[in-house]
């Protein structure tokens, strides 16, 4: 309720004032933005401290600066320098490590160095902790006896309330109690509502006790109206204010402004009210927005990080077992830190807990990372040792004139040196150029001396690839073609000499590939005939019963496991077998060829087993 100044009005020309709405609408201002104000206080508060510091000894002097300040702004930037600090501090030692990792540090001789400035820290923390604790008691003291206060003038107005039998004398008195009330400092905010319905429940009683005369109260009625219109007006403006933290704290100020104000006529006090408590909605609501948009940007954050941790946590050390694998996996881990910090912050519950834990899972990677090549060095100087002794076993066949017997040998040494590991790196290029020009020599001089051998080679080479010419002409006449036929021509390839040896695989393939077909088409091998022969002869065993069908299966199905046996071992073998990157390798065809004819046969005893079952 306003002051009221002189003229005095007379008993005769007061009238009720009716106080109940405006009890109801201060009870609901107070009560809908409590709430509100606390975390828009929090966000601001957040928002204002971030500065960027050179180094530690300068977030101990901005600490020292600041550290007596209780106020809940320096609170909100004592703990950002606090977290700050230990950012510094961990960035420093990953520094370090770093330098262990490349190698400028020896890691055996490597430590951790202290941290000198953090028993500073914890003492200016502690004094901002005692001075926030003694200053947290001198408010509630302060609040407290603000409390007894305000009641102690409570009681004093609703003692006026009850008693209007000196008009004059009791309402100078009234309005000083009014302005006294006004006057004292802060409370407990949970007291704060249950004041202002006193407050007004007093006014309520006075004036309709004292019946203040009509012109006087219209008068009064008039201003109120005139400056709570202006708090509408404002309040309504602050619907397009771009900042919205902003128009919210200017919303408080206004509500303050509002409770403060007297009432206004009875006929426009609901629409009034109405008015300025739907420009509240509004803005209320877009700062409700803007914290549901931190809050859905938070869990955002939340679940990225989260996705992060858990692609940290899929890298299995233990099968990083090469230099190469540990570079790809370095990478990936240098991709998840990238995206990492371009997240924010997730919400204050669960942002430290994802952080330690990301740095738990980059520190153990790193960790291991040391720990491999600490060990990989004393494995690759004893790849070194290998590599050293196979270029000597090559330096002495370089010489030999023994063509096909040293060919063999130096080829062996070439499948040697690739399942030896690497070497240290500044030895690699070198000793790869001993090993490499030992077996160029030798080569070269096999070359030079089998030059005749290589014409008839090159022509027996034109004479093989004619005949695939050949044959694959032959595949549109298939039907009409005699198994002989084809078997002629495989003839005239065998009387056929020797092709150049780095040919030799890659033609065989070709060959084989275009006889399969005539193997196929024309029933070369006669599966087709044996199935045949077999299904008639199954039929026959039907027809005269007995346990002849139950004895094949299990045969059939003893011959199935045992080519699968053989079948599995053959294609572990190619699996391990390393040619030779220059000259191929016989045996591996060879083995490529027996492995076939084992799935040829499978197939077969599959096909068998399965007329078996059709004709149960």
């Amino acid at each position: 309720m306003s002051e009221i100044l002189d003229p005095i009005p007379t008993e005769e020309e007061a009238q009720v004032f009716e106080t109940a709405a405006e009890v109801e609408e201060t009870a609901e201002l107070v009560s809908s933005t409590i709430e509100n104000v606390l975390e828009a206080t929090a966000s601001e508060v957040e928002e204002t401290v971030r500065k960027t510091y050179a180094n530690r000894e300068e977030i101990l002097d901005r600490l020292n600066q600041i550290v007596a300040s209780v106020d809940d702004k320096a609170k909100a930037e004592i703990n950002y320098l606090k977290m700050l600090y230990y950012k510094m501090r961990e960035q420093e030692t990953n520094a370090e490590l770093q330098k262990v990792l490349d190698g400028e540090v020896d890691a055996a001789q490597y430590q951790a160095k202290p941290d000198d400035l953090e028993a500073r820290l914890k003492e200016l923390l502690q004094i901002q902790k005692d001075a926030r604790a003694k200053m947290v008691k001198e408010r509630e003291d302060t609040w407290a006896a603000n409390l007894s206060l305000k009641e102690e003038i409570l009681a004093q107005m609703e003692a006026l309330a009850q008693d209007a039998s000196d008009v004059n004398q009791h309402y100078n008195e009234y309005i000083a109690l009014q302005k006294k009330f006004k006057e004292v400092g802060d409370v407990d905010p949970k007291n704060v509502n249950d004041l202002w319905k006193k407050y007004n429940l007093a006014n309520e009683h006075f004036y309709d006790m004292l019946k203040i005369n009509k012109e006087l109260r219209d008068y009064d009625f008039k201003k109120n109206l005139e400056k709570k219109t202006a708090l509408c007006e404002e309040a309504e403006r602050l619907a397009d204010m771009g900042d919205v933290l902003a128009a919210f704290r200017r919303l408080q100020e206004l509500h303050d402004e509002w409770k403060a104000l007297g009432p206004v006529a009875p006929d426009v006090r609901e629409s009034i009210w109405e008015r300025f408590r739907a420009a509240s909605t509004v803005v209320n609501k877009r700062h409700q927005d803007h914290f549901d948009q931190l809050k859905e940007a938070e869990k955002k954050n939340e679940e990225g990080k989260n996705a992060l941790i858990a692609r940290m946590e899929a890298i299995d050390l233990k099968a990083l077992t090469s230099a190469k694998e540990w570079d790809s996996a370095t990478q990936q881990v240098l991709d998840i830190q990238k995206e990492w910090r371009a997240f924010g912050f997730a919400s204050k519950k669960v942002n430290t807990k994802l952080f330690e834990r990301y740095r738990e899972l980059c520190d153990a990677f790193f960790a291991a990372k040391a720990e491999f090549y600490k060990d990989m060095k004393d494995v690759q100087k004893a790849n070194l040792a290998r590599k050293i002794e196979i270029c000597e076993k090559a330096e002495a066949l370089k010489d030999s004139t023994e063509w096909r017997t040293t060919t063999d040998k130096l080829v062996n040494l070439q499948k040697e040196w690739k399942t030896i590991g690497a070497v240290p790196h500044k030895d690699s290029n070198a000793v790869w150029k001993r090993f490499s020009s030992a077996c160029d020599a030798f080569f070269a001089a096999k070359d030079k001396a089998v030059g005749g051998e290589r014409a008839v080679e090159n022509e027996n080479l034109a004479k093989k690839q004619e005949i695939i010419a050949r044959l694959e002409g032959l595949k549109e006449k298939v039907e009409e073609l005699e198994p002989k036929d084809i078997r002629d021509i495989m003839a005239e390839w065998n009387a056929i000499g020797h092709v150049p040896f780095k040919e030799k695989d890659k033609l065989f393939a070709r060959y084989q590939e275009v006889l399969d077909f005539f193997y196929d088409k024309l029933d070369m091998k006669g599966t087709k005939a044996r199935i045949n022969n077999f299904r008639q002869r199954v039929k026959k065993a039907v027809a005269e019963g007995g346990d002849a069908i139950s004895s094949e299966r299990q045969k059939l199905r003893r011959d199935y496991e045992r080519l699968s046996s053989e079948l599995a071992t053959y294609e572990n073998n190619l699996g391990f077998l390393t040619l030779s990157s220059k000259h191929g390798s016989s045996l591996l065809a060879q083995m490529e060829r027996k492995r076939d004819e084992l799935k040829e046969r499978l197939a077969e005893v599959v096909a068998k087993i399965k007329t078996l079952d059709e004709e149960k």
